[in-house]
């Protein structure tokens, strides 16, 4: 199969929204549900590709079934009941739930938790369209703002930071997935529209900015202060020129970054974690995904976030690394 019919291939498959199993027969095989994301965001197009991509090479040993989810907090909630195998999280979630704090703090601490691998820093990408007197995160006070459908990992993390600038009660909250986010902006109905980019603007946003006059919002020196001091996990850095919309997106733009990793069930059997780390980081196979979504391009092991976190690597993945080469800290070796 050549890359440009893989590439159609998938177009066919995420118009469904999810990933069939195969002609493989249930009896035969294991199947594993792969928790993906809300319809106009970037996971349910990279879940999906790498779910395709799994059952075609894989198929004689498991079946993959790509999930609809809301997001990250949805995947974290449907692993720890497991309903699902595995799912990318951000890390904010991660950590609240292996502590049970946060949005998790009614539960009991989630010590079932194995990571993979880091799969990319993702930005706060916040837009509202040109004509708009908004400049600044403080001029969100009094506005409607989308921030992306409940289950969304990115809400939570709006939440705290209108919390630490002191919005919380001054933003009228919008809870919609973010295709009708970016419709809904273009259309005049909310005033703004942020969510997790993919890695730096959600497709949908980039979809509108070919026929709508946009712009986005950079933090001011005093309003980056008050988020980084709140929200460690969180640090300022660069959108690169060309990779943004809108006005002067031909230029760098400051924007808050988190990290995002790719998470298993402990009870997920080593062999089909190795499996699928061998599948994704085939340099070939990393080249024909990244074309869909570029996470699957800089998904490494990277696990400086999760040593302090102390969040375990699962067996299946320590063995993958090992063989590659990498060192794995002591922290992140699991009890047996």
């Amino acid at each position: 199969m050549t890359k440009k019919m893989w590439l159609l291939g998938m177009i066919g498959i995420l118009g469904l929204g999810w990933v069939t199993a195969g002609a493989v027969s249930a009896a035969e095989v294991k199947t594993y549900v792969f928790g993906s994301g809300p319809m106009g965001g970037p996971w349910r197009i990279g879940v999906g590709a790498g779910g395709q991509m799994l059952n075609e090479q894989l198929k004689d040993k498991y079946s993959f079934t790509v999930a609809a989810s809301g997001g990250s907090v949805e995947n974290v909630r449907r692993l720890m009941a497991g309903e699902y195998h595995t799912v990318w999280a951000h890390m904010n979630n991660m950590d609240d739930a292996w502590n049970g704090t946060g949005l998790f703090k009614e539960q009991k601490p989630f010590k079932e938790m194995r990571a993979l691998e880091y799969l990319a820093d993702q930005a706060i990408c916040a837009v509202f369209l040109a004509k708009s007197p908004i400049r600044t995160f403080m001029d969100l006070a009094g506005k409607k703002v989308n921030i992306g459908p409940a289950g969304s990992g990115g809400v939570p993390i709006l939440r705290d930071m209108f919390k630490a600038l002191g919005l919380e009660n001054k933003v009228t909250i919008v809870n919609i997935g973010f295709q009708a986010g970016a419709q809904a902006l273009k259309d005049g109905q909310i005033d703004a529209n942020i969510n997790p980019g993919g890695p730096y603007v959600t497709p949908a946003i980039a979809e509108i900015a070919f026929s709508t006059a946009l712009r986005t919002i950079e933090p001011t020196p005093d309003e980056a202060k008050k988020i980084e001091s709140a929200l460690s996990y969180m640090y300022l850095a660069d959108i690169p020129p060309n990779k943004s919309v809108g006005e002067g997106s031909d230029k760098a733009k400051k924007a808050f970054f988190w990290s995002m990793f790719w998470i298993a069930h402990a009870s997920m059997p080593d062999a089909v974690v190795y499996d699928m780390l061998r599948v994704t980081q085939d340099p070939k196979n990393k080249e024909v995904l990244g074309k869909v979504l570029s996470y699957w391009q800089t998904a490494a092991p990277k696990f400086e976030s999760l040593v302090k976190m102390r969040i375990p690597l699962h067996p299946g993945a320590i063995k993958y690394w090992k063989e590659k080469g990498v060192a794995i800290p002591a922290e992140l070796i699991p009890p047996k």
